[in-house]
């Protein structure tokens, strides 16, 4: 009985653990404090191999060949261990400094101990970066390889409620009045932070309506912690423009609930879903506008107008910070300028007279693509975006089996979007709003979401139909 417990949720249990150890960072600028999740990590690879979810007709013995076999043929652990050992020589190689050169005047960058090797300046910023990326490999190679699709459905609740938790805690201060300006002491990491509790906002709507259809009990913990308070952590944190646009998608996704639900669950029910969902609604509007009219909300839309003024200084300062992530990619190509880098290097890139638009938040280009590229050079750059390719081609892959061959869904039939399941829907919406976010903010230098991101993406493919268990075309 306890070998039977722990193998069906022992590993869903140590990811967990994983996911949630950088929630103590979340409102930190700059993260160093990540050894525990190296070490938690490797436990958690530990376990993939000792007590891996055991399907119908195997032994444990079996499960652990198949997670064997599946690991091996699996190009995700060769290119995850390619970037580890990337930025494991960064940190080993670390310890740049900024030199005055007299004779030319100017500050320039120290040569590393072995030139032509990656390198960062900072060593514990690049040590940090070897956990965070081994917790990104373990977790996905664990949920592509080792668990099976009830643990991973339970992983996930349990994230998204723990996300909700934790926006409480931190919106709950503020409209106390105990800590009325903990907000703004939070600086850049804002951004981040509202994306982060945006990103479980849309899984909690998608997991919600699974957990609907499979009349699960804990349903009335995702809708009160997973979309309640996720979206309270969005609305106080994420930037005016994030929250118009996770609001939409909220409507949009509140009106998926209403379509996709309608044969999986009484009449009564969608009605009370809807009535309790307007008055959720009309109830949040009244008390921004009323009951708490000083709240970060209308602060932050009336920090943003006039639109001119605010998205003229926003392109001022992404032009800067791209002109100078530019001019040090080109001084370092193949291998950047290592793990933060751009936090050190930026100041010799940028003029003095544009230096006011950068000394908030320095370590952001405000475009995490080119900030990879900055920091990892092309062959990091092209390791993660291979890590990435890898992620998303088992779902595109489903997904084509899906639209061909339908599913065995109640829906199956109907507009394709009906006959996936919800948290498909919501988890490839959440991913890739992130993903277009990372574009012209910075969101993916949380170490939180990135791993949430990551999870969510290994996670997804078990949610779709393979070949052997699609339903008819139709």
């Amino acid at each position: 009985m306890m070998q039977k417990l722990l193998t069906k949720y022992g590993l869903a249990f140590h990811v967990a653990c994983v996911c949630v150890f950088p929630l103590a960072c979340l409102s930190q600028q700059r993260v160093f404090a990540l050894v525990p999740l190296l070490w938690l990590s490797l436990a958690a690879s530990e376990m993939m191999f000792l007590l891996p979810s055991v399907l119908r007709s195997e032994t444990l013995t079996d499960a652990r060949q198949r997670v064997w076999k599946a690991l091996i043929w699996d190009p995700f652990l060769y290119i995850g261990l390619a970037l580890i050992a990337v930025v494991t020589v960064q940190w080993l190689n670390s310890g740049c400094k900024l030199v005055y050169l007299p004779d030319a005047d100017v500050w320039k960058l120290s040569t590393p101990r072995i030139p032509w090797a990656p390198f960062s300046v900072e060593a514990r910023a690049a040590f940090a970066q070897v956990s965070l990326f081994t917790a990104c490999v373990a977790v996905a190679l664990t949920l592509r390889t080792a668990l099976s699709k009830t643990p991973k459905r339970l992983l996930l609740q349990g994230l998204v409620v723990i996300s909700g938790c934790l926006a409480i805690a931190y919106v709950v201060p503020v409209c106390l009045s105990i800590q009325p300006d903990w907000i703004q002491s939070f600086g850049a990491e804002v951004p981040a932070m509202g994306t982060f509790f945006g990103f479980w906002l849309l899984m909690g709507m998608g997991l919600f309506a699974d957990s609907m259809t499979h009349s699960q009990r804990r349903s009335i913990l995702l809708i009160l912690l997973g979309v309640t308070g996720n979206m309270m952590g969005m609305l106080f944190f994420a930037s005016a423009l994030a929250v118009c646009v996770y609001m939409l998608l909220t409507v949009l996704m509140f009106f998926y609930w209403m379509v996709y639900l309608s044969p999986h669950v009484p009449k009564r029910t969608q009605i009370k879903l809807f009535v309790v969902s307007l008055l959720f609604a009309i109830s949040v509007g009244v008390v921004l506008i009323y009951v708490y009219p000083k709240n970060p909300v209308v602060a932050k839309i009336e920090a943003a107008l006039p639109l001119s003024d605010h998205f003229g200084m926003l392109f001022a300062t992404k032009k800067i910070r791209t002109a100078a992530a530019m001019e040090i990619w080109q001084e370092h190509p193949w291998v950047g300028v290592g793990s933060d880098g751009f936090y050190h290097v930026v100041g010799l890139s940028v003029a003095a007279k544009d230096w006011a638009l950068m000394k908030t938040d320095q370590a952001y280009v405000y475009n995490d693509c080119l900030q990879f590229l900055c920091e990892y050079g092309v062959l990091g750059a092209s390791l993660l975006l291979a890590m990435v390719v890898t992620l998303i081609a088992p779902v595109c892959y489903r997904a084509r089996i899906a639209w061909q061959y339908g599913s065995k869904d109640t829906n199956n039939g109907q507009a394709f979007l009906l006959r996936l399941s919800p948290i498909v829907v919501s988890g490839v919406l959440a991913t890739g709003v992130c993903f277009i976010e990372s574009w012209v903010a910075s969101p993916f230098r949380s170490p939180s979401l990135l791993l949430a991101w990551t999870c969510v993406m290994a996670a997804l493919p078990a949610f779709l139909p393979t070949l052997e268990h699609a339903g008819s075309r139709g």
